[in-house]
C-alpha cells in the first residue's frame, strides 16, 4: 500500500471513530497494532515495555481521537504518541535504575537479584537484529521512513526535530545499517543494555 492509500484509508477510519461507529476504533488498532508494537520494540527494546507502551497509546487516543482536526494524520498522531510513551517511560527506567543503583551502594554486601531487560528482536531477519545494533536515534527514523513509510516531515514531527537533522540521521543510519550487514566490515559499537534517554 502506498503513501497515498494509507493516507486515505486512515482519513476513512478516523472519520469513522470520530462519527462514534461501535467497530470503527476495533479496526483502527486491528490496522496499526503491529506497526506500533514494532516501533516502541524498536525504542525501548524490550516487548513487556513496549507493550505496556502500546496500551496507554490505545487509551489516549481512544480518549482524544476524536479531537484530532486532521484525519489524514492519524498515523503520524499515532507514531507521535508512541513515541512519547516510549520516551517517557526509557526516563522513569533511568530514574528507577539510578535509584537501584544508589540503593545497592548503601546497601553494600546485599545482593541485588533484579533482571536485566531482556531484549526483543525478530531472530529471523537480519535486518531486524542489525536494526536493534543501531542507536536510538538513527533506529527510530528508520522504522518510521523506510519500514512505516512516513515522510520526513511526519517523522521530524514524530521525534520532535528538524527535517534536517532527520536526514542526517538517516544517512548515517544507513551507512552503519550497511556496515553491519556486509560480511567483513568493521562491526557497528554495541549498545550497553540500557539506553540513556534523550533529554
Amino acid at each position: 500500500m502506498n503513501a497515498t492509500s494509507k493516507q486515505l484509508r486512515d482519513e476513512w477510519l478516523d472519520l469513522r471513530c470520530q462519527s462514534g461507529e461501535p467497530q470503527a476504533f476495533a479496526d483502527l488498532v486491528r490496522e496499526m497494532e503491529r506497526p506500533l508494537l514494532y516501533f516502541a520494540q524498536k525504542l525501548l527494546r524490550d516487548e513487556d515495555r513496549a507493550l505496556d507502551v502500546l496500551q496507554e497509546v490505545w487509551l489516549k487516543a481512544f480518549r482524544a481521537i476524536r479531537r484530532l482536526d486532521r484525519p489524514r494524520q492519524l498515523r503520524a498522531w499515532l507514531y507521535q504518541m508512541t513515541h512519547s510513551f516510549a520516551i517517557d517511560r526509557m526516563r522513569k527506567d533511568v530514574a528507577q535504575n539510578a535509584r537501584e543503583k544508589r540503593h545497592t551502594f548503601e546497601n553494600a554486601g546485599k545482593s541485588d537479584n533484579s533482571p536485566e531487560p531482556t531484549f526483543s528482536a525478530d531472530e529471523a531477519e537480519a535486518l531486524h537484529l542489525a536494526l536493534d545494533q543501531l542507536e536510538l536515534a538513527h533506529r527510530e527514523v528508520l522504522v518510521l521512513h523506510f519500514l512505516e513509510d512516513l515522510s520526513i516531515a511526519e517523522v521530524a514531527s514524530i521525534v520532535k526535530c528538524p527535517e534536517g537533522t532527520v536526514k542526517s540521521r538517516i544517512h548515517h543510519a544507513k551507512r552503519a545499517l550497511r556496515s553491519i550487514l556486509t560480511p567483513g566490515s568493521a562491526p557497528a559499537p554495541s549498545l550497553p543494555p540500557r539506553e540513556k534517554a534523550p533529554s
